[in-house]
């Protein structure tokens, strides 16, 4: 095996070489093997499976380490000199958010300058085992004994075979190597990360860091004994280091969200955890307790011989160790022997028992011994400090949520915010669905007011950034966003001018092939029926008059009849009413273009936002054509028109399509949608649907179309459970809770915040947002994580719909008019 690379360490450290390869020489000689569990959501979980499935990498590396003991007798005594040496290692360090390597990263770190994400890791060093004169016959042995009379220390060739050995079982269990900067990371944890060269100063229950001498100088100045007169001195942070003492459980179900220890300490502050111990087989801890057991079961027979009183203490404790047996009699798995838990809090924990109410785990500060604490927590340590051993079952480490990261969405594109509980950076890639060959459609699920519009124009902008094209469909009377578009330099039509919307929806304009064009116009305008009822009598000679005036170089379909008309290729009686129309309905006049001289809309490479302005939408109900206005009519083919126009200008160029007040498009439009749906993928096209109601694709059959979603919060519960069962989520009472819940708790004077209601949160006096709203993104991957949707302000200003923000946009312009 050739050498690997090595590096020479910082000084304030335990390590004394890093191999490229994972492996860590210690400053004693001892040397490391240090692997990477992977990261997933374990308390956001979609389902207990899922949330077991996150358990499994570590509980299968245990059972492949243990294996690798020599089990003499099945006693502990005579085993243990072979148990596997290990520390579990989880580090959690807070930096501002960088999106380096991200496309749009200049953006979006202007755009959140202050945002603080969580950086985190969780490694699993593994202590090797020297074998003299491995890899190379008895001349590399005698080498390796001759530098180790000479040197005092091992030759690395020594540890091959148990590395290869050790290498091979971890990655079985589906660990990784760790890159560099995450084992510097790990070295360095106690200092953000940054160097491990720090000094430090002890007092008797936290312990003071200091990353420069100039924060040294002024510590030292304000008077070293007594930090509480200090002044806020930059590069320095304290920690509090604690001992696990026990637990507030003595037998709890892997399944339980009580057995997760370990994520309610991160969530409480904790910086880092450590776990050091040998592990220990099945067998030789079933051994033990039977021997165990027996000594009790002999003392109270003893006791009973002798009339003596029983003893009441004995009887609980064998009790449980007859309990304990029971579980390793049926198999059982490894024992973590002599176990030591350290834990590490960010500042000074003043009351221990409050540092970690949402834990399981009851604590207490090493005093006196932080700078221990340190020194043992830190990787290839060979200090031991704590004085709390314990013997644990490995499922109570693999079960703790040590390896939890809630983490959510694709690896770039918009960002939507950052996960609630771990604020990991949530992004939507444009083109992940179809590069991945998944379903295409993306559902957003909101309640009037819950903030969906607002989602819907912080991703156009950031999609149109990427590189592509976005429509923005907006049918809702009234409803202007032109102030964001035009802001970020996009482009508006609005349907409720004849000029302005001339043909914007034409098919002759935006089909690519003018024989698709014509079989569309046709479709479309005999469904609307401008004739009063004989479309089928002019069907056959609408299709001869709009191909005849395509042959002769027509581009939208007023133009092709009255080029046939002309040319006596179509009569009066079937061209007026069509031009009656169309000089009357803004929206009919979108589907049929009159004037040839208009430029048609082009979708460019920004934000193309298409609303009605003031013109209303009047929707047939389902299943009333027959009764149908011409209105009716005309507005029902111009949502389809508007889907598949859309689709069309798109397609090929990586770009989406938002269709807000979807239930529009799903009602009128669904055969479109439908369509879109099928071909999407292929297409390069990523359809958007913003909708209040989830029932509504549901009925539409979209479900097998949708791959990704967010729900927000919904006011109806029926239609929040109808929202978790499109994305195959548990309607719990607690997330049907969130995703009803009312901002406010009281009444009157005496309301406050509901923190656990999803939608966003302000002081109840100020007004100041407290918190943004918050809503479940299932991603590509099957995850469903709660993200709290974070927006920038300048994007707010020019986006917000709220009345006095709409005021102050409005003097501004009268300003900048004067």
């Amino acid at each position: 095996m050739p050498p690997a690379n090595t590096t020479a360490p910082s000084v304030s450290t335990m390590v004394r070489t890093k191999l490229s390869d994972g492996r860590l020489l210690g400053i004693g000689g001892d040397m490391w093997i240090v692997r990477k569990l992977p990261l997933e959501p374990v308390a956001d979980a979609k389902s207990v499976e899922e949330r077991m499935n996150v358990y499994m990498p570590l509980m299968a590396a245990y059972e492949e380490l243990a294996a690798m003991a020599t089990t003499t007798g099945n006693r502990r005594s005579m085993s243990r000199s072979s148990y596997r040496q290990h520390q579990l290692l989880l580090v959690n360090v807070a930096k501002l958010y960088n999106p380096s390597g991200h496309k749009i990263a200049g953006f979006l770190k202007e755009s959140f300058p202050t945002q603080v994400t969580e950086k985190r890791i969780a490694l699993l060093a593994v202590r090797l085992v020297a074998k003299v004169g491995s890899n190379g016959g008895w001349q590399k042995a005698l080498d390796s004994v001759v530098e180790t009379l000479v040197s005092g220390g091992t030759p690395l060739s020594d540890f091959d075979d148990d590395y290869r050995k050790v290498d091979a079982a971890l990655a079985r269990s589906g660990l990784s190597t760790p890159t560099a900067q995450e084992l510097s990371m790990a070295n360095s944890w106690w200092n953000q990360g940054e160097f491990p060269d720090t000094v430090d100063l002890p007092h008797s229950d936290h312990l003071h860091i200091f990353a420069d001498t100039k924060a040294v100088r002024m510590a030292n100045d304000a008077g070293r004994e007594d930090c509480t007169k200090w002044p806020r001195i930059p590069k320095h942070r304290s920690l509090t280091f604690a001992t696990l003492e026990d637990f507030n459980f003595e037998f709890e179900s892997s399944e339980s969200t009580a057995a997760h220890w370990a994520t309610g300490l991160v969530e409480d502050g904790a910086v880092a955890i450590s776990i050091r111990g040998s592990i220990e087989p099945a067998k030789v801890t079933r051994a033990e307790l039977r021997r165990q057991r027996k000594r009790y079961m002999d003392d109270i027979n003893e006791r009973h011989k002798n009339n003596k009183m029983e003893d009441a203490r004995q009887e609980e404790m064998l009790a449980t160790l007859e309990a304990v047996e029971n579980v390793y009699a049926n198999g059982g798995s490894p024992t973590l022997v002599d176990a030591s838990v350290l834990v590490a809090f960010d500042g000074e924990i003043e009351d221990i028992t409050q540092a970690g109410p949402r834990s399981a785990a009851n604590l207490r500060i090493m005093n006196f011994r932080q700078r221990q604490a340190l020194a043992e927590m830190m990787l290839c340590s060979g200090v031991r400090a704590n004085p709390n051993l314990h013997d644990l079952p490995i499922q109570t480490v693999a079960c703790s949520g040590i390896q939890s990261l809630s983490t959510v969405g694709d690896k770039d594109g918009a960002l939507l915010g950052f996960t609630e509980r771990d604020s990991q950076p949530a992004y939507e890639s444009p083109t992940a669905a179809s590069s991945g060959d998944a379903a295409p459609i993306f559902v957003n699920l909101g309640a009037t007011g819950s903030g969906k519009t607002m989602v819907l124009l912080w991703k156009a902008i950031q999609f149109a950034k990427l590189g592509g094209p976005q429509v923005i469909i907006d049918p809702k009377t009234g409803s202007d966003h032109s102030p964001t578009v035009l802001g970020h330099g996009g482009q508006v039509a609005s349907l409720d001018d004849l000029k302005e919307a001339d043909g914007i929806f034409d098919p002759l304009r935006f089909s690519h092939n003018p024989t698709v064009g014509v079989e569309l116009a046709v479709s479309m305008l005999a469904s609307i029926d401008p004739w009063g009822g004989k479309a089928r009598e002019f069907e056959v000679h609408l299709y001869t008059a709009l191909s005849y005036g395509v042959s002769k170089g027509a581009t939208c379909v007023g133009q092709a009849l009255l080029i046939a008309k002309e040319d006596g290729k179509a009569t009066p009686a079937l061209v007026d009413p069509i031009f009656d129309l169309a000089n009357t309905s803004p929206l009919f006049r979108a589907c049929v273009g009159v004037d040839p001289h208009t430029k048609a809309l082009s979708i460019n490479e920004g934000i193309t936002l298409i609303k009605v302005g003031n013109t209303h939408l009047d929707l047939p109900e389902p299943g009333a054509m027959a009764s149908a206005s011409v209105m009716q009519k005309v507005s029902l083919a111009l949502v389809r028109m508007m889907v598949f126009g859309s689709a069309m200008a798109l397609t090929g160029r990586g770009g989406a399509i938002h269709l807000d007040e979807a239930w529009v498009f799903l009602g009128a439009g669904k055969a479109e949608v439908e369509r879109l749906g099928r071909l999407a993928r292929s297409q390069q096209v990523l359809p958007e649907l913003y909708t209040q109601r989830a029932s509504d694709p549901l009925k539409a059959g979209l479900a097998g179309y949708i791959s990704r979603g967010l729900i927000l919060p919904i006011e109806d519960k029926d239609e929040a459970r109808a929202a978790l069962e499109l994305f195959k989520l548990q309607a719990t009472d607690e997330r049907l809770n969130r995703i009803t819940g009312k901002a406010m708790l009281g009444e009157g004077g005496t309301v406050a915040p509901n923190w656990s209601s999803m939608r966003a949160l302000r002081d109840p006096v100020s007004k100041k947002v407290l918190r943004g709203t918050v809503g479940y993104y299932s991603d590509l991957a099957g995850r469903c994580v709660p993200v709290q949707i974070v927006l920038p302000p300048a994007f707010l200003k020019l986006a917000s719909t709220n009345a006095d923000d709409l005021n102050e946009r409005k003097q501004e312009l009268l300003l900048a008019a004067v």
